[in-house]
């Protein structure tokens, strides 16, 4: 599939910075280990996939979408590729998480229920913004969107993730969200089709920003 070409593309036009992702989840663990639960570590998992699925549009130039038309490929397949490049630290973010999980579980240590009700709702909210930031992007092109790129990927990441931290540290609040497991299947329920929601969101930005990018003079 050539869109997975592209995606590599992307990898390699980054590949600085992902080898900084293991100190990333050193840092999710340590804040695991400080007693928190299962949700801050993914949060910040989380916070992490938004500020680096947008990485790639901070290397474009005009000089570079020529380069890229020339190749035999369609713009759908482009798109696409640049998309499933956001998506993938999702599931870098879903994998560590779920490593984290069996670490848990190894030591003998229970997972409250109502923590993975929470996590589905995050994981389509993460979902959400990155899609809407790469619209973002996409529409104002890519030979614009360096300039774009620093309000765009920082600060929906740095609201979500702090948000987060601050409903955890407040103990009234974690009181009212234990009392989800009473709600049980149903919240998991409407989680999981949060995140469908997300998906089907995620399918219409790329049918967008194709029809747009196809429109481009360069393109």
């Amino acid at each position: 599939m050539k869109a997975i070409h592209f995606m590599m593309i992307d990898y390699i036009k980054v590949k600085q910075q992902i080898y900084f992702m293991p100190l990333f989840v050193v840092i999710a663990l340590f804040l695991w280990g400080q007693g928190f639960s299962i949700v801050v570590p993914f949060s910040y998992m989380i916070f992490v996939a938004i500020i680096f699925s947008t990485a790639p549009f901070g290397t474009c130039r005009k000089g570079d979408a020529g380069f890229l038309v020339l190749l035999p490929s369609t713009v759908r397949q482009r798109v696409l590729g640049r998309f499933l490049y956001g998506m993938s630290f999702v599931g870098f973010a879903l994998v560590c998480s779920g490593i984290f999980v069996v670490i848990y579980r190894l030591r003998g240590q229970e997972i409250e229920a109502w923590t993975g009700t929470v996590c589905l709702f995050l994981l389509a909210l993460c979902m959400l913004i990155i899609t809407l930031e790469f619209l973002i992007l996409y529409l104002a092109g890519e030979h614009l969107a360096p300039q774009l790129l620093g309000i765009v990927r920082v600060a929906p990441a740095m609201a979500s993730f702090f948000s987060m931290m601050y409903l955890m540290d407040d103990m009234e609040v974690m009181g009212d969200i234990s009392m989800m497991k009473d709600m049980g299947s149903g919240l998991m329920q409407v989680g999981a089709v949060a995140v469908a929601a997300a998906l089907v969101l995620w399918a219409v930005a790329i049918v967008i920003c194709v029809k747009v990018t196809a429109k481009r003079d360069y393109v």
